[in-house]
């Protein structure tokens, strides 16, 4: 039973960091509540000093652990410190926006003890607009891949739910919203004592994390058996790869700019220096140097869009990020030390 009993094999610390929920905390925290099979301790970080709502969300969870904070840090930072509180074999991230079917834990854990190469899990992610109303039939997350330029897309989103997605796949990784991991394989990978990478904030530090864990040996997989909801405000949307190339390209451009141009434009900037730093930390020089038309083309081209959409915050980012690149250079030689192996098989 969620939330109660010591902790065991099967235990799971579920982190759910917390910035202005609203009416989805509930529907999330009543979803670990009523977990079967396993034993939860949950732990919620507050990334909002001036709404703060960890504490009172704690005194209506049995053995619920709020953690308050005198800054926003962002979504990475957050995680980082519920984590590192906790001391189960396992650990569920958990958006605040995302609810869990109750067989959801269980079932994952389960997979994770059969296979100690595993270092992450997700279930099938299905999409929810409202907390209190229904699914709408859509997939929101079957794992991530990576696509042509380095882009992580989320693998089905937006299409759905009408049984492609369903057994037991392997993947790239699996999106933060609601991913299972070994605790072991975090502290395998953690650099600098973080297993996100707090530098990111929010947005894409769970491709970067799941890189790491591919790189040092760690398997990662989509389980259709175990279900959540999410109700995502910014996506990685799925790719659809006709056979003409020229057909191809021009669907290309045309869900990049839909893509950019429905983003806020922090988030378009964030998200783009984020994905420039997940490369530039990752990627081995073999698989550079054979991706690296592709990558500056996917570089360009959002530069390209983000100019027309934005031009003074587009310029000032670049600018900006030149300042970063000895930073992400330095976190480039500790990310790479702990590599043991290519992930060229999952990368275009």
């Amino acid at each position: 039973m969620a939330l109660t009993g010591p902790l065991n094999s099967r235990s799971v610390d579920v982190v759910v960091p917390l910035f202005r929920p609203g009416r989805w905390l509930q529907p999330c925290l009543d979803s670990v509540a009523t977990a079967i099979g396993v034993g939860c301790r949950l732990f919620l970080v507050d990334d909002d000093p001036t709404h703060p709502v960890a504490v009172d969300a704690a005194s209506r969870f049995f053995s619920a652990i709020p953690f308050e904070t005198s800054s926003n840090r962002g979504f990475a930072a957050a995680a980082n410190r519920g984590i590192a509180a906790g001391t189960a074999k396992y650990v569920l991230c958990l958006n605040q926006d995302a609810r869990l079917e109750s067989d959801y834990l269980a079932t994952l854990v389960a997979r994770m003890e059969a296979d100690p190469k595993l270092g992450s899990v997700s279930g099938k992610i299905l999409h929810q607009l409202d907390p209190g109303g229904s699914p709408d039939g859509l997939i929101d997350s079957a794992g991530f891949a990576i696509r042509r330029g380095r882009r992580p897309i989320d693998i089905g989103q937006g299409e759905v739910d009408d049984g492609r997605f369903d057994g037991w796949r392997e993947v790239f990784g699996v999106t933060g919203a609601a991913a299972l991991y070994r605790r072991a394989a975090l502290e395998r990978v953690a650099i600098d004592g973080q297993y996100f990478d707090e530098r990111f904030f929010m947005y894409k530090e769970d491709v970067d994390l799941a890189w790491r864990l591919r790189a040092a040996g760690y398997t990662s997989a989509v389980d259709s058996c175990a279900v959540a909801y999410h109700a995502r405000s910014v996506g990685r949307p799925a790719v659809h790869r006709p056979g003409n190339p020229v057909h191809a390209i021009a669907l290309e451009i045309g869900r990049l700019w839909r893509q950019e141009a429905s983003k806020d434009p922090a988030i378009r900037l964030a998200s783009w220096r984020n994905q420039l730093r997940m490369v530039l930390k990752n990627d081995r020089a073999p698989d550079l140097r054979r991706s690296l038309i592709d990558i500056l083309a996917v570089q360009a081209a959002q530069t390209t869009l983000s100019l027309v959409l934005d031009p003074v915050g587009t310029l000032r980012s670049r600018v900006e990020f030149t300042a970063d690149v000895l930073e992400v250079l330095a976190a480039r030689r500790r990310t790479l030390k702990k590599a043991t192996q290519s992930v060229a098989e999952w990368l275009p």
